[in-house]
């Protein structure tokens, strides 16, 4: 069901898919340099998700026939595939039709935790890379691959869950789904984001230039502290991208009294603790309904309410 295709002609590349000025390269000594769209895709290897935004799950298979992997994973077709013409190792991309928001305080978690583990069992289905993060891939328009085609540009996600029987178990099985993909970026942006509530206030104090400059050091700072943690650390750049997204929103807004205020708002919840089981409950619905389960089965295993799952599966 793949096609291969002449690159030029590829209608993957609207603006709105892409970054407007991605990281790219001919040659990774040499280092990846920032470009226009235009000038990048005449590079060997591009970004292909704008900063935030996860708009191409990619996944990078090292092994003869990788073009081929998503058929022994019983998965649908990819929409592209890019593969080294020597050994045969190759970059299997999905398109989101719906793109989910990696980063940033406004990331809403559930959404979140729903794309890191159908990635993750993805992942784990195709055997691929757990190391490769996906920040830079092969470029699909480039000559040194061969580029091959799907039938479709974009999947929702509940497609890609619905070929992924099991996925609530195998998210519970697998105990830390985060050490590899996009289930870093959340621990980290979870991690930064709690402590950076609280911090902000003492940067804050000194004011101007220098406290605004020596709050994002601190920032980037805990990420790439806890980005070292896991067994196999996503790309620093990414790290840049959640620790700056959590210090401009902090310190934009979180002063005296909207720290105060948002205290409040958490215990009118019940508290951080019960704030994060709801989003944890919630989360597991979706998951639960990905995987087939009945309204009436998520409601009695979650403890809630039918119309609080009902509410929770239409947002």
């Amino acid at each position: 069901m793949l096609s291969e295709t002449i690159p030029d002609q590829l209608d993957l590349f609207a603006s709105s898919r892409w970054p407007r000025r991605p990281y790219c390269t001919d040659d990774f000594e040499a280092g990846l340099k920032i470009r226009s769209l235009e000038q990048a895709l005449g590079r060997r290897y591009i970004q292909a998700n704008p900063p935030k935004l996860r708009v191409w799950s990619m996944f990078d298979v090292d092994r003869s026939g990788a073009a081929v992997a998503w058929e022994d994973a019983d998965l649908p077709p990819p929409t592209w595939v890019t593969q080294n013409k020597a050994n045969g190792h190759a970059h299997l991309v999905w398109g989101l039709t719906a793109p989910v928001l990696v980063d940033g305080i406004e990331a809403r978690r559930a959404p979140l935790r729903y794309l890191a583990a159908v990635e993750s069992m993805m992942r784990e289905k195709l055997r691929a890379d757990p190391g490769f993060g996906g920040l830079i891939t092969k470029n699909p328009r480039h000559p040194e691959w061969r580029t091959l085609r799907g039938p479709v540009l974009g999947y929702e996600l509940s497609e890609l869950a619905e070929c992924l029987p099991g996925l609530e178990r195998h998210v519970c099985r697998r105990a830390a789904p985060e050490e590899s993909g996009l289930g870093r970026n959340v621990t980290v942006f979870d991690h930064v984001r709690g402590w950076a509530y609280r911090a902000v206030r003492e940067y804050r104090a000194a004011g101007g230039l220098d406290g605004w400059n020596s709050w994002l050091a601190a920032v980037y700072g805990r990420a790439l502290a806890r980005n070292g943690e896991f067994p196999v650390p996503m790309d620093p750049r990414e790290c840049w991208w959640v620790a700056r997204s959590v210090a401009k929103w902090t310190w934009q807004r979180m002063d005296g009294d909207s720290f105060s205020r948002w205290q409040a708002a958490q215990g009118k919840k019940g508290g951080l603790a019960k704030g994060k089981a709801y989003e944890d409950r919630r989360a597991s619905a979706r998951l639960l309904r990905a995987a087939g389960r009945p309204v009436a089965a998520i409601a009695a295993e979650l403890g809630v309410h039918r119309d609080t799952v009902y509410s929770w599966l239409s947002e």
